[in-house]
């Protein structure tokens, strides 16, 4: 029954990365950001801000969520001063309104893995960030260096004083 259990699960994970994640933007807050695969989870983002000068400042970030719950989060905290510092993205899109600066906003999945496993004390999804922060440094200018440092957000809510 575990080998079966197993397999199943093993199955069940190869067809959901081969099915296209799809998107429900209605269209009204603009344009899908991810060209209508919003809806995909546990994935390692990269978000490009082209200035008015052509030049392009990058942040690579994570979430366990789906995207687009990501999206909006971000999205909250450039319209809310209250949310300026929640992230170094956020942080940066204030200094340029506070410059009057224009820019673009262009957002793209760099990769997927699964989060914190109690079994084996790791989670994939924040390796595979660090991994692209530190091996495509030119794809995280805007994060900070602390965040190597930092451990799993993700662990809390697996431990066991939480089931």
């Amino acid at each position: 029954q575990k080998i079966s259990n197993h397999n199943f699960k093993v199955q069940k994970g190869e067809t959901d990365r081969q099915t296209e994640y799809g998107c429900n933007c209605s269209g009204v807050m603009g344009p899908c950001p991810l060209g209508g695969n919003c809806l995909v989870n546990s994935v390692v983002y990269r978000a490009e801000v082209t200035h008015d000068d052509n030049t392009s400042t990058t942040y690579t970030g994570l979430t366990c969520n789906t995207f687009k719950q990501r999206f909006y989060g971000h999205r909250h905290s450039f319209n809310n001063r209250s949310s300026e510092h929640s992230s170094t993205l956020s942080s940066h899109i204030w200094r340029l309104k506070d410059e009057n600066e224009n820019y673009d906003l262009n957002w793209n999945i760099i990769g997927r893995a699964s989060e914190f496993n109690p079994v084996t004390k790791k989670c994939r999804l924040c390796i595979k960030e660090k991994y692209f922060i530190i091996f495509q440094p030119e794809g995280a200018a805007l994060n900070e260096r602390s965040e190597l440092y930092s451990t799993c957000r993700h662990r809390k809510k697996e431990l066991l004083a939480n089931t």
